[in-house]
């Protein structure tokens, strides 16, 4: 970790660095990572619609608990079993990492990309499939909901998002959120290095933004999401989920670091919600080192993750 603050900050300078210098860390720990059962699984018919199901080696997977985790890519890239990291352990090595740690099962989906015409809101259309699948599949406990823990990683956290803010969710939040939830319940979101709006995005994400937002990418943005909730009084429908938002101290301060400001300060002026929020800094980890850091073994490397452990732990509701 001592060498990435020589890679920069710019998130397409660093990301062939710091694979390569984590891809040993992580092929040292391959038994490991693959001794955590691993299933697939199609949620939806588009064949992007796939997920990995990960469960915890030796003792039976929490019967109250479920995370989920979305990946990042830009909107371009991205697959739930990284294609060009050796040994297949990315995002392997996540999966693993949380079933261990936490004793429970873990759902890695791939999700539409613009390559596949994915269009604003098909994220949030993907991950309220996701939840779907696991609402109709996934045992558990049925006297008590299944706590669904999302975690957002860049591209990931803003489809998380458009699930959270954006009208076409609400039944399905509805469903989902609050202590009457009868079935799921989601219990906490972590946003992790999102790009919250694109005021400030480099130039050559200019294209993209275009063809997945069109016109409209301030307004549908994390942030003009979050506005919009304000405003209709839909943001009500999160304050029984914890929020948690967590950035690289190398994250790139244009692209992440004060959109997070502004989305955080937008907020705290929920007034339902203001409570619900907590930060954190991942130091010395840039926007791609903290998920690859994951199932090396190494603890100063995986100490980012306490607070998410933390936080996951935190969030249930007590009974």
């Amino acid at each position: 970790m001592e060498q990435l603050p020589g890679f920069g900050t710019a998130i397409n300078e660093v990301v062939l660095p710091t694979y390569k210098l984590y891809t040993p860390l992580l092929l040292k720990q391959a038994d490991a990572i693959k001794a955590t059962q691993r299933e697939s699984f199609p949620y939806g018919k588009h064949p992007r619609q796939q997920l990995d199901l990960y469960t915890p080696v030796g003792t039976p997977a929490s019967q109250n608990k479920l995370v989920i985790f979305l990946y990042g890519g830009g909107l371009v890239r991205g697959d739930k079993i990284n294609p060009a990291f050796p040994g297949g352990l990315v995002y392997a090595n996540l999966g693993h990492f949380f079933a261990e740690r936490l004793g429970c099962k873990v759902v890695i989906p791939d999700y539409r990309l613009i390559g596949h015409e994915a269009r604003f809101p098909s994220g949030g259309e993907d991950l309220e499939l996701v939840i779907q699948f696991i609402q109709e599949n996934i045992r558990h406990d049925s006297s008590e909901p299944l706590n669904l823990h999302t975690i957002g990683n860049s591209a990931g956290g803003v489809h998380l998002a458009s699930y959270l803010f954006a009208p076409q969710f609400a039944e399905s939040r509805r469903k989902t959120s609050g202590r009457d939830a009868a079935n799921v319940r989601l219990s906490s979101v972590t946003f992790l290095a999102v790009p919250f709006h694109f005021d400030q995005a480099v130039a050559e994400r200019a294209e993209t933004l275009a063809a997945y937002y069109g016109t409209n990418v301030q307004h549908h943005s994390p942030l003009g999401l979050l506005r919009a909730a304000k405003e209709d009084g839909s943001i009500n429908d999160l304050k029984e989920v914890s929020v948690q938002v967590l950035t690289g101290s190398l994250d790139p301060e244009n692209e992440v670091l004060v959109p997070k400001d502004d989305f955080v300060r937008e907020w705290r002026g929920a007034k339902a919600v203001s409570e619900n929020l907590s930060e954190g800094k991942l130091e010395g980890h840039n926007h791609i080192s903290p998920v690859l850091s994951l199932g090396t073994g190494i603890r100063a490397e995986e100490a980012w993750a306490e607070q998410v452990l933390d936080f996951i732990n935190k969030a249930v509701p007590s009974h």
